[in-house]
């Protein structure tokens, strides 16, 4: 289990957010680059050569990056909800934190599937859906208005994580 994000003020909280969303997308991102020039500029015979077996492969990665992506979904909304009942920002936006890092990681985990069914079959939809997975990883970004909308903020705290600290200064 990951551990509780410690912070000292909400800027703080977005700084260590995104850092960990940076560095989850990492690893997906590095072995995407380093299979994609692999398949494409050097001589490189990939593991599945039948047709009919890449599109199942493909078909099932897909497949199993939305179930992936449907539990993460279902997993981080009832936990915000229940967070949000929660007294005081501080609790709620640590607790958050560490919902919103598992998510993170979950969805980097999808696209981390992309790169590895490029290299069994060098077969270019993994290339757009591994695009496809980026764009859902950066979507799901945690910026202050999510945050808002996870916790259903009003009033002070909404005004203090909206402008991640300065309203209050």
């Amino acid at each position: 289990m990951l551990g509780k994000m410690k912070f000292n003020s909400v800027k703080e909280y977005f700084y260590k957010l995104n850092n960990i969303g940076y560095q989850a997308m990492m690893v997906p991102l590095i072995c995407f680059i380093y299979f994609y020039t692999q398949s494409f500029f050097y001589d490189h015979t990939p593991l599945i050569l039948d047709e009919t077996s890449q599109f199942y492969l493909l078909t099932g990665v897909v497949f199993m990056g939305l179930v992936i992506l449907t539990i993460v979904q279902l997993i981080t909304y009832k936990k915000a909800k229940r967070i949000s009942s929660q007294v005081g920002l501080g609790i709620k936006l640590e607790r958050l934190g560490t919902v919103l890092k598992t998510q993170l990681i979950g969805l980097a985990g999808i696209a981390l599937l992309m790169p590895l069914g490029l290299v069994a079959t060098g077969h270019p939809a993994f290339t757009v859906a591994f695009g496809i997975a980026l764009a859902i990883y950066f979507l799901h970004w945690p910026t202050p208005a999510r945050v808002v909308r996870l916790l259903k903020l009003k009033g002070d705290e909404r005004e203090m994580v909206l402008s991640r600290g300065e309203a209050f200064m």
